[in-house]
Protein backbone atom coordinates (compact mmCIF):
# COMPACT_ATOMS: atom_id res chain seq x y z
CA UNK A 1 0.00 0.00 0.00
CA UNK A 2 2.66 2.55 0.74
CA UNK A 3 4.58 1.88 -2.62
CA UNK A 4 1.15 2.64 -4.21
CA UNK A 5 0.81 5.85 -2.58
CA UNK A 6 4.24 6.79 -2.86
CA UNK A 7 4.39 6.41 -6.88
CA UNK A 8 1.04 8.35 -6.74
CA UNK A 9 2.20 11.56 -5.86
CA UNK A 10 5.60 11.26 -8.22
CA UNK A 11 3.23 11.21 -10.74
CA UNK A 12 1.70 14.17 -9.78
CA UNK A 13 4.87 16.20 -9.25
CA UNK A 14 5.86 17.33 -12.53
CA UNK A 15 2.32 18.55 -13.18
CA UNK A 16 3.08 20.85 -10.12
CA UNK A 17 6.63 21.97 -11.45
CA UNK A 18 5.56 22.74 -15.31
CA UNK A 19 2.52 24.70 -14.31
CA UNK A 20 2.27 28.12 -12.19
CA UNK A 21 0.05 30.93 -11.81
CA UNK A 22 -0.34 34.30 -12.66
CA UNK A 23 -1.73 36.89 -10.72
CA UNK A 24 -1.53 40.79 -11.65
CA UNK A 25 -3.89 44.22 -11.41
CA UNK A 26 -4.82 46.46 -14.95
CA UNK A 27 -6.73 49.27 -14.88
CA UNK A 28 -9.34 50.03 -17.83
CA UNK A 29 -10.83 53.70 -17.96
CA UNK A 30 -13.81 54.99 -19.96
CA UNK A 31 -14.45 58.62 -20.58
CA UNK A 32 -18.16 59.21 -20.20
CA UNK A 33 -20.14 62.78 -21.00
CA UNK A 34 -22.41 63.54 -17.75
CA UNK A 35 -26.10 63.12 -19.59
CA UNK A 36 -28.35 64.43 -16.91
CA UNK A 37 -28.64 68.49 -15.19
CA UNK A 38 -29.85 68.44 -11.82
CA UNK A 39 -30.75 71.47 -9.55
CA UNK A 40 -32.50 71.87 -5.93
CA UNK A 41 -35.17 74.24 -6.23
CA UNK A 42 -36.19 75.74 -2.84
CA UNK A 43 -38.96 78.39 -1.82
CA UNK A 44 -39.22 80.00 1.64
CA UNK A 45 -42.64 81.76 2.25
CA UNK A 46 -43.23 83.95 5.60
CA UNK A 47 -47.02 84.57 6.44
CA UNK A 48 -48.78 85.73 9.71
CA UNK A 49 -51.65 83.21 8.96
CA UNK A 50 -50.93 79.87 8.59
CA UNK A 51 -53.69 79.24 5.46
CA UNK A 52 -52.04 82.33 3.63
CA UNK A 53 -48.56 80.33 3.72
CA UNK A 54 -50.29 77.09 2.67
CA UNK A 55 -51.92 78.65 0.13
CA UNK A 56 -48.58 80.93 -1.63
CA UNK A 57 -46.73 76.91 -1.20
CA UNK A 58 -49.37 75.59 -3.09
CA UNK A 59 -49.05 78.04 -5.75
CA UNK A 60 -45.53 76.74 -6.63
CA UNK A 61 -46.36 73.31 -5.87
CA UNK A 62 -48.81 73.02 -8.21
CA UNK A 63 -46.82 74.11 -10.91
CA UNK A 64 -43.69 72.28 -9.90
CA UNK A 65 -45.67 68.89 -10.34
CA UNK A 66 -47.41 69.78 -13.58
CA UNK A 67 -44.58 70.74 -15.84
CA UNK A 68 -43.97 67.70 -17.85
CA UNK A 69 -40.90 68.73 -19.39
CA UNK A 70 -38.16 68.58 -16.54
CA UNK A 71 -38.34 65.61 -13.63
CA UNK A 72 -39.54 66.99 -9.89
CA UNK A 73 -38.07 64.47 -7.24
CA UNK A 74 -37.91 64.30 -3.33
CA UNK A 75 -40.42 66.80 -3.02
CA UNK A 76 -40.53 68.01 1.02
CA UNK A 77 -42.94 70.49 2.19
CA UNK A 78 -42.56 71.82 6.06
CA UNK A 79 -44.53 74.69 7.82
CA UNK A 80 -43.24 75.88 11.14
CA UNK A 81 -44.15 78.58 13.76
CA UNK A 82 -41.91 82.00 13.42
CA UNK A 83 -40.76 83.75 16.53
CA UNK A 84 -38.67 86.32 17.39
CA UNK A 85 -37.38 87.22 20.98
CA UNK A 86 -37.99 91.12 22.66
CA UNK A 87 -37.08 92.18 25.66
CA UNK A 88 -36.05 87.72 26.71
CA UNK A 89 -39.29 87.23 26.09
CA UNK A 90 -40.39 84.62 22.49
CA UNK A 91 -43.32 86.56 20.70
CA UNK A 92 -45.02 84.60 17.88
CA UNK A 93 -44.86 86.46 14.40
CA UNK A 94 -45.81 83.83 12.09
CA UNK A 95 -45.19 80.94 10.16
CA UNK A 96 -42.42 80.06 7.22
CA UNK A 97 -43.43 77.01 4.65
CA UNK A 98 -40.25 76.04 2.59
CA UNK A 99 -40.86 73.62 -0.30
CA UNK A 100 -37.68 71.77 -1.83
CA UNK A 101 -37.53 69.94 -4.72
CA UNK A 102 -34.48 68.11 -6.95
CA UNK A 103 -35.06 69.03 -10.37
CA UNK A 104 -33.43 66.92 -13.44
CA UNK A 105 -33.85 67.27 -17.43
CA UNK A 106 -31.07 66.03 -20.13
CA UNK A 107 -32.25 69.16 -22.18
CA UNK A 108 -30.29 72.44 -20.97
CA UNK A 109 -33.08 74.34 -22.72
CA UNK A 110 -35.77 72.27 -20.82
CA UNK A 111 -34.72 73.19 -17.35
CA UNK A 112 -33.61 76.70 -18.55
CA UNK A 113 -37.46 77.41 -19.40
CA UNK A 114 -38.52 75.77 -16.27
CA UNK A 115 -36.50 77.96 -14.12
CA UNK A 116 -37.64 81.32 -16.06
CA UNK A 117 -41.49 79.96 -15.54
CA UNK A 118 -41.09 79.28 -11.76
CA UNK A 119 -39.87 82.67 -11.91
CA UNK A 120 -42.81 84.23 -13.25
CA UNK A 121 -44.84 82.57 -10.69
CA UNK A 122 -42.85 83.98 -7.95
CA UNK A 123 -42.66 87.39 -9.96
CA UNK A 124 -47.05 87.38 -9.76
CA UNK A 125 -47.28 86.74 -6.14
CA UNK A 126 -45.15 90.05 -5.83
CA UNK A 127 -44.31 89.80 -2.38
CA UNK A 128 -41.24 90.47 -0.16
CA UNK A 129 -42.62 86.97 1.79
CA UNK A 130 -41.01 84.39 -1.00
CA UNK A 131 -38.15 83.52 -1.47
CA UNK A 132 -36.90 81.52 -4.28
CA UNK A 133 -33.32 79.76 -4.82
CA UNK A 134 -32.37 77.63 -7.28
CA UNK A 135 -28.64 76.22 -6.73
CA UNK A 136 -26.30 73.93 -7.81
CA UNK A 137 -27.14 73.49 -11.03
CA UNK A 138 -24.70 70.11 -12.11
CA UNK A 139 -24.11 67.86 -14.72
CA UNK A 140 -24.30 64.27 -13.50
CA UNK A 141 -24.08 60.80 -15.25
CA UNK A 142 -27.21 59.01 -14.47
CA UNK A 143 -27.66 55.78 -13.16
CA UNK A 144 -28.79 54.45 -16.66
CA UNK A 145 -25.59 55.22 -17.97
CA UNK A 146 -23.24 54.96 -15.47
CA UNK A 147 -24.63 51.16 -15.41
CA UNK A 148 -24.26 50.93 -19.18
CA UNK A 149 -20.53 52.32 -18.82
CA UNK A 150 -19.32 49.69 -16.31
CA UNK A 151 -20.96 46.80 -18.11
CA UNK A 152 -19.04 47.86 -21.48
CA UNK A 153 -15.74 47.99 -19.08
CA UNK A 154 -16.39 44.98 -17.90
CA UNK A 155 -17.17 43.26 -21.44
CA UNK A 156 -13.60 45.01 -22.61
CA UNK A 157 -12.08 43.10 -19.87
CA UNK A 158 -12.84 39.74 -20.58
CA UNK A 159 -12.43 40.59 -24.18
CA UNK A 160 -8.52 41.74 -22.95
CA UNK A 161 -7.75 38.61 -20.71
CA UNK A 162 -8.43 36.32 -23.09
CA UNK A 163 -6.74 37.87 -25.71
CA UNK A 164 -3.58 38.62 -23.64
CA UNK A 165 -3.89 34.52 -22.51
CA UNK A 166 -3.48 33.59 -25.94
CA UNK A 167 -0.88 35.92 -26.76
CA UNK A 168 1.12 34.75 -23.91
CA UNK A 169 0.12 30.83 -24.51
CA UNK A 170 1.73 31.64 -27.83
CA UNK A 171 5.22 33.07 -26.29
CA UNK A 172 6.29 30.70 -24.08
CA UNK A 173 4.41 27.81 -25.55
CA UNK A 174 2.33 26.59 -22.92
CA UNK A 175 -1.42 26.35 -22.61
CA UNK A 176 -2.55 29.75 -20.70
CA UNK A 177 -6.49 30.29 -19.72
CA UNK A 178 -8.33 32.85 -16.95
CA UNK A 179 -8.84 31.31 -14.17
CA UNK A 180 -10.70 34.16 -12.44
CA UNK A 181 -11.06 37.67 -13.04
CA UNK A 182 -12.26 40.15 -9.78
CA UNK A 183 -13.11 43.68 -9.96
CA UNK A 184 -12.16 44.91 -6.56
CA UNK A 185 -13.26 48.63 -7.18
CA UNK A 186 -14.91 51.17 -9.40
CA UNK A 187 -13.85 54.87 -9.37
CA UNK A 188 -15.14 57.68 -10.92
CA UNK A 189 -13.13 61.25 -11.06
CA UNK A 190 -15.57 63.32 -9.10
CA UNK A 191 -15.72 66.44 -11.01
CA UNK A 192 -18.96 68.22 -10.35
CA UNK A 193 -19.50 71.28 -13.25
CA UNK A 194 -22.08 73.58 -11.65
CA UNK A 195 -23.17 77.30 -10.97
CA UNK A 196 -25.29 78.40 -8.06
CA UNK A 197 -27.63 81.25 -8.24
CA UNK A 198 -30.22 83.35 -6.34
CA UNK A 199 -33.42 83.64 -8.50
CA UNK A 200 -34.94 87.12 -8.13
CA UNK A 201 -36.04 87.59 -11.57
CA UNK A 202 -36.74 85.71 -14.77
CA UNK A 203 -34.34 87.57 -16.87
CA UNK A 204 -31.18 85.45 -14.66
CA UNK A 205 -32.25 81.99 -16.65
CA UNK A 206 -31.84 82.79 -20.17
CA UNK A 207 -28.87 80.68 -19.83
CA UNK A 208 -27.88 78.99 -16.55
CA UNK A 209 -26.23 75.24 -17.57
CA UNK A 210 -22.76 75.03 -16.44
CA UNK A 211 -19.78 73.69 -18.99
CA UNK A 212 -20.49 69.37 -19.56
CA UNK A 213 -16.98 67.61 -19.18
CA UNK A 214 -16.39 64.29 -19.71
CA UNK A 215 -15.84 61.87 -16.45
CA UNK A 216 -13.50 58.92 -16.17
CA UNK A 217 -14.41 55.96 -15.25
CA UNK A 218 -12.21 53.22 -14.10
CA UNK A 219 -12.41 49.75 -12.93
CA UNK A 220 -9.39 48.14 -11.50
CA UNK A 221 -9.59 44.33 -11.96
CA UNK A 222 -6.98 41.42 -10.49
CA UNK A 223 -6.61 38.76 -13.41
CA UNK A 224 -5.46 35.02 -12.50
CA UNK A 225 -4.04 33.16 -15.12
CA UNK A 226 -3.11 29.82 -14.93
CA UNK A 227 -0.64 28.44 -17.29
CA UNK A 228 0.49 24.60 -18.21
Amino acid sequence: MKKIIVASIFCLLPVFLFSYEINFNKAFSKKVSPDLLTTYVNINISKIDESDANKEIEKFNDFIKDYDDVSAKDGTYNLSPRYKYVNKKQIFTGYVGSLRYKIESQNAKKLNRFISKLLEVKEKINSEDVKLNISNISWVISSELYNKSVDDLRIETIIWANKYANTLSAKISKNCAVEKININSINRRNLVYSREIMATSSKVAADISPQNNDEDITINPNFVLECK
